[in-house]
């Protein structure tokens, strides 16, 4: 059984998943209540399920807002060091994309993106079998490139996107009976992320992450130098 949770968005949601099959699932939708409403939706997935035990955690690790992703990501490393099972990490974006329906996908290439907040968004470009190509980046929807903005767009304008636990859960199953294995921790997260491209070149071709946040966004504050 796997738990599934994510955090990178205005919503809070959970998941208990077997295989590809969704056993329970909860949400909360709150932008600043991710802290108080995690555990109780843990707590009421797992009872629903029947309180089976846990042999793998798959959180989604963003991008999204700093203060959330971390919320997420951090119970659920907890969570693992409590429980000893390990935990594995899922692009949020990723996780969108395996949602999409056959129609959209059939398409063509497609890109999946999140609010940003500050008139931005976060996003990524995907082939029409739901894989990656590029990204996630953050910036402008309207600064993104002409062929890329003319492709069908899931999310941003056309309101907020969800993403959802059970998908999440059953993606990383998926990835991990492949015998996929979670990358290292990307290089850029010790400094909190960047939006120059760097953070997407280092996750080109990766899907099962390591479970630590993808902020992408340089940070506000910055440390002043001394004298």
């Amino acid at each position: 059984m796997t738990l599934a949770l994510d955090t990178a968005s205005a919503w809070s949601t959970v998941a208990v998943v077997s295989d590809d099959f969704v056993v329970s699932e909860a949400e909360h939708h709150d932008p600043r209540g991710h802290a108080e409403v995690l555990a109780t939706l843990v707590s009421q997935v797992l009872a629903r399920a029947g309180q089976p035990r846990i042999d793998v955690i798959a959180c989604g690790v963003g991008p999204g807002p700093y203060t959330g992703l971390r919320i997420g990501v951090t119970t659920a490393q907890v969570l693992g060091l409590a429980w000893r099972v390990p935990v594995v990490g899922i692009c949020s974006l990723d996780a969108i994309a395996a949602s999409v329906d056959e129609i959209t996908a059939k398409s063509g290439a497609f890109v999946v993106a999140t609010d940003a907040r500050r008139g931005e968004v976060y996003w990524a470009v995907y082939s029409a079998t739901g894989e990656r190509a590029s990204g996630p980046f953050v910036g402008r929807q309207d600064d993104v490139d002409e062929a890329t903005r003319a492709l069908p767009w899931i999310g941003a304008r056309a309101g907020e996107q969800q993403v959802r636990a059970g998908v999440l859960g059953a993606l990383a199953n998926r990835l991990l009976s492949s015998g996929e294995m979670p990358g290292a921790p990307v290089r850029t997260l010790s400094t909190h992320g960047t939006d120059d491209g760097a953070m997407a070149g280092e996750l080109t071709g990766q899907r099962l992450l390591a479970p630590f946040p993808l902020y992408v966004r340089r940070p506000d504050a910055m440390p002043v130098g001394g004298p």
